[in-house]
């Protein structure tokens, strides 16, 4: 019993060292003011851009996801709205950057344009994860019926 309750309070220290190791607290979008959200939504762009690593960046980009779909999409001002758009020129991370802009709907519709042209790039790439599905998705949640998918005879390989 006493090794039980040991190795329980050590799982329990790791957990918390473990936590306290990987960083800040993440609180949910929804319990943050408006500033506190700017701050950490542009974090995690910069994050997205300058990562050390592309599993780093692709993370950032997932947190961006996860903080655009808790948000309230009329406290994402302008300036964060244009750093998401931006965001689409770099492939790694690009579906869930899209699937970010797609929640925040109609308040992202300044990215319309990029979506639909990126669109007809990745419909055809031949890559494990194509953010194709992504921006459909961002496509739909702004208001815009994206065309179907393409019948690719080639796929073509990102650059």
């Amino acid at each position: 019993m006493i090794k039980c309750v040991l190795g329980l309070g050590s799982a329990i220290i790791v957990s918390v060292c473990a936590f306290m190791v990987s960083g800040e607290a993440r609180t949910p979008a929804h319990q943050m003011s408006k500033t506190q959200l700017t701050i950490q939504l542009s974090k995690t762009i910069a994050k997205v851009r300058t990562g050390a690593t592309s599993t780093i960046r692709d993370e950032a980009a997932q947190h961006l996801a996860k903080l655009t779909r808790e948000a309230n999409p009329s406290e994402i001002d302008d300036k964060t709205v244009a750093d998401l758009v931006s965001l689409l020129d770099l492939p790694v991370g690009r579906y869930w950057v899209a699937v970010s802009l797609g929640n925040l709907g109609t308040r992202a519709k300044t990215a319309i344009p990029k979506l639909q042209q990126i669109l007809a790039e990745e419909d055809c790439l031949q890559v494990s994860k194509s953010a194709a599905e992504g921006i459909r998705f961002a496509l739909t949640q702004m208001g815009v019926t994206p065309p179907p998918p393409p019948n690719c005879e080639t796929k073509k390989e990102r650059r």
